[in-house]
């Protein structure tokens, strides 16, 4: 669960960048006065729905799950709270993911509540439990916007990016796999014999690495090259902290194919400045 306001949009960094455009795209729909009605944005991967409804008493919510589609929910007019829990349903009373994507239960696991306001936000993953139009105080007419994300698109969008070259030359290839807040660079390297597959965690998101790559491989020490052996360190990612470093090796066999020997490593508290590593 994730709840934030529509105002401050900008302070929720934390957030899936995809994620986050989509809020930022239904944000500029709403300000346009949107009526009521389900309204497509990427097929049925992203959609919202803005809708008329009644809060009730507690007793009268239902508290269900998406099994497809992450859930956020906006209030734009009156108060609604939401109950949610941070664990599975232990049962399920009525089964319609088949049908819509949907099921619900009275077997919550440690409830807890959240009050929402206008241009107040809330976001469950999937397969979260959650209780929605719950009375504040009284029974109200409220008004809200409903955005569905499939949690598969989303992964695949914020999860594992591959980078492109700017030299088509160079048959290398960079990937990023996102695990938590950390992520996995993995860089194939393809020379004559068996393609080299080196990796690195670093602690940063795939969006601030995608934000940080130049399209190319920055090189930060002379090449060199005695016919048998090439070398040169070269910076794949300058970021906040630190930068990433491509420790290039190539070895000439006796037969004439070169193999690969190289290695990646983070460097703290450096950048690639005009050609060289230099301190932040």
């Amino acid at each position: 669960m994730f709840k934030g306001n529509l105002s401050n949009l900008e302070a929720y960094q934390s957030l899936p960048i995809k994620m986050f455009e989509v809020i930022e795209q239904v944000k500029k729909h709403l300000s346009a006065s949107v009526e009521n009605g389900r309204y497509q944005l990427e097929g049925d991967d992203i959609f919202f729905f803005v809708v008329d409804e009644n809060t009730k008493l507690v007793t009268e919510c239902k508290s269900e799950i998406h099994r497809k589609y992450i859930d956020i929910q906006i209030v734009l007019a009156g108060e609604e709270r939401f109950g949610y829990s941070l664990h599975p349903f232990k049962s399920i009373t009525e089964d319609l993911l088949a049908l819509r994507d949907v099921a619900f239960s009275e077997d919550v696991v440690t409830e807890q509540f959240s009050d929402l306001q206008v241009n107040d936000f809330i976001i469950f993953n999937a397969e979260q439990p959650h209780r929605p139009q719950i009375a504040v105080n009284e029974p109200m007419a409220i008004r809200k916007a409903i955005i569905k994300i499939s949690h598969q698109w989303l992964a695949e969008q914020s999860m594992h990016t591959t980078l492109t070259w700017n030299n088509n030359n160079i048959p290398h290839q960079i990937s990023l796999k996102q695990a938590g807040l950390r992520t996995n660079i993995e860089m194939r390297i393809v020379k004559d014999f068996e393609p080299e597959l080196i990796t690195l965690a670093v602690e940063h998101k795939v969006e601030t690495l995608i934000a940080a790559w130049q399209g190319a491989a920055l090189p930060i020490s002379e090449a060199f090259d005695n016919g048998n052996f090439f070398s040169q360190a070269r910076v794949l990612f300058n970021l906040e902290q630190g930068c990433v470093v491509w420790l290039v090796n190539h070895i000439q066999l006796p037969c004439g194919n070169k193999m690969s020997a190289d290695k990646l490593a983070w460097v703290p508290a450096m950048h690639a400045i005009n050609g060289q590593l230099a301190a932040i």
